[in-house]
């Protein structure tokens, strides 16, 4: 029996996601703006019945490399996943753990003229979605391989999918609204048998406990 990892994205799937709340935490006020999704407690409480399911939280935070953002910091960025998993444990709702990267590649710097970023920062790393590094994080927090674990990834971008179908495993989006091109870039991907689309994190979660329960 495989064990069921399941990494779930953060901006746009578990919290909302706008062009205010936009890099998480580069303002002191930003505790405010943390703002839990609709049905995102319900489905992690959903996906914590399932018998020696992993959950992680796993999070592009390329903002961390923006020098325009000096509270930003790295250490600013894991508070606020922090927090995050803290506000949704009081719900009742469990994420196990959490993995970020902090990394802007060349191509995300080319794509923001407008921002200044640390040199040490940017560069291509392995663990910026859709690369693994961060899955692998989770496998390797469990002890466990790839070929062991039933792999699920949970997103509301393109790259969460795609961040599944590079280890064989189910992608599942949860179209957000500030995002409306994503479900088009996820219908033209490879591997469609692999990959799931969803109304909310709920759905996600029915659809996940069903397939491991049923």
């Amino acid at each position: 029996m495989k064990k069921p990892i399941i990494c779930i994205d953060r901006d746009g799937t578990l919290i909302h996601d706008t062009r205010e709340h936009l890099f998480l935490g580069r303002d002191n006020d930003w505790q405010q703006k943390v703002e839990i999704l609709p049905r995102a407690v319900e489905g992690l409480q959903l996906l914590n019945t399932i018998p020696d399911a992993a959950i992680y939280m796993i999070t592009n935070q390329g903002g961390v490399a923006i020098s325009d953002f000096p509270l930003l910091t790295e250490d600013r960025a894991h508070l606020v996943c922090l927090y995050v998993l803290e506000k949704l444990e009081e719900q009742g709702a469990l994420i196990h753990d959490y993995f970020l990267c902090p990394h802007a590649t060349p191509e995300y710097v080319a794509s923001r003229p407008g921002y200044k970023f640390h040199p040490h920062l940017v560069h291509e790393c392995t663990c910026l979605k859709p690369d693994l590094g961060m899955v692998f994080n989770a496998l390797n927090a469990e002890g466990i391989t790839a070929d062991k674990a039933d792999i699920y990834v949970i997103g509301d971008r393109a790259s969460d999918v795609q961040t599944a179908l590079n280890i064989n495993g189910t992608g599942i989006l949860i179209p957000f609204v500030n995002e409306p091109e994503e479900e088009a870039k996820v219908k033209k991907l490879k591997n469609q048998e692999q990959i799931h689309i969803v109304d909310d994190m709920y759905a996600a979660a029915k659809f996940i406990h069903s397939r491991l329960t049923g």
